[in-house]
């Protein structure tokens, strides 16, 4: 799933080298992800508009087109998007084909068809589930250290790890970057937020900061086609069984609402009990034990 350094890079790249381009055709190849709430015809409609801005809002992709039309896109887990150029081949499971004007094609494409492409009225999001009641942008001058505290607050019962990628409060930080924002404040991914002294919801607070903007950088400095994932850069994300960067131990995997999260027990130690205590586990790049 595209995360917001993903976001900033795919739709900077798009303003670049789609905006102000016109559709020659749209081909829907699953109509099953359309959510059309204009009315006539996907194909009918998009044919001829022309890109007039594109960004993002939290994990929504945002085009706006001529005559007051809007495609908004969520690629969920499994979704890309590609700006496909004469000479190169299409990704496979197209979802929607957009041929463009100067003979390169949008292509949004997700195997699992988990992706959503709405098709709205400029300006009425109803129609789309969570885009209305993001939370606070987590780029902008708005999220201080103050602010980030009070939400905190109101959401102390929750672990960290849920409160954190809870979009309605902090619009947005996907799973990846959630272990990374972790790792850096060293904070275990089960401790509740009820339980963080100041320094560590300051630490927090840096982290998320910190850890973003490295991330942005690095995607950007990759220079990597906009459908491809960059995590080169990660340091505890799906790297289950490999020595910790920071002290050595063996990174670990555990649960957290459905969702895997990848964690150093040492680094990251428990705050309270919980099923499997890996800080009391052999620690070392030998040790192959496994989290459930």
């Amino acid at each position: 799933m595209p995360e917001l350094p993903d976001l900033l890079y795919i739709s900077r790249y798009l303003q670049r080298h789609v905006l102000h381009r016109r559709i020659v055709s749209a081909t829907i190849h699953q109509p099953v992800v359309i959510r059309n709430d204009i009315g006539d015809p996907v194909e009918q409609v998009l044919r001829d508009l022309s890109f007039t801005h594109i960004d993002f809002h939290g994990p929504f992709l945002r085009f706006t087109l001529s005559s007051m039309v809007e495609l908004v896109i969520n690629l969920m887990l499994g979704g890309r998007i590609q700006h496909q150029q004469s000479a190169e081949h299409p990704l496979g499971f197209k979802l929607i084909a957009l041929k463009l004007d100067d003979g390169t094609w949008l292509n949004i494409c997700d195997q699992q068809k988990m992706a959503k492409v709405y098709l709205v009225h400029s300006g009425d999001y109803s129609a789309i589930p969570g885009f209305g009641n993001q939370g606070v942008d987590v780029r902008s001058p708005e999220f201080s250290e103050e602010l980030f505290r009070r939400l905190a607050a109101k959401h102390s019962r929750k672990q960290v790890r849920v409160f954190i990628n809870d979009h309605t409060a902090l619009s947005s930080i996907g799973n990846a970057y959630a272990d990374e924002i972790l790792f850096e404040a060293k904070i275990h991914p089960k401790t509740l937020v009820a339980s963080l002294a100041g320094d560590d919801l300051l630490a927090l607070y840096r982290a998320i900061r910190t850890v973003l903007q490295r991330g942005i950088d690095f995607v950007a400095e990759s220079g990597q086609p906009i459908h491809s994932k960059v995590r080169d850069h990660m340091k505890v994300r799906n790297r289950q069984g490999q020595p910790c960067p920071r002290c050595g131990t063996t990174i670990r995997r555990e649960g957290v609402r459905g969702y895997d999260v990848f964690f150093c027990p040492t680094c990251q130690p428990v705050a309270r009990k919980v099923f499997i205590d890996w800080s009391r586990q052999q620690k070392g790049p030998g040790d192959t034990h496994t989290a459930s």
